[in-house]
């Protein structure tokens, strides 16, 4: 949320180096997302037939998708 902010808060005035700070945090949070999804498989897989392991993931990304959508309505967009 404070990447957001930050991208908001600084949209009319960018700078490259801001941009590339911003990008930056943006490639480490879905890395360490993606780190944490990879993590917790094994532990589903122990504990819950392959299906619902899927099924959860599937669960977790339309979570994910409805929180971007609502996300976005506080993105700014380039002119």
């Amino acid at each position: 949320m404070t990447l957001l902010k930050d991208y908001v808060h600084n949209y009319g005035g960018m700078t490259d180096a801001s941009a590339k700070g911003m990008v930056d945090s943006f490639l480490k949070i879905e890395k360490d997302r993606i780190n944490l999804m990879q993590s917790y498989r094994p532990k589903f897989q122990k504990a819950l037939p392959e299906v619902k392991v899927a099924r959860y993931y599937q669960i977790e990304n339309k979570i994910r998708a409805v929180v971007n959508y609502e996300l976005a309505s506080e993105i700014p967009l380039a002119e």
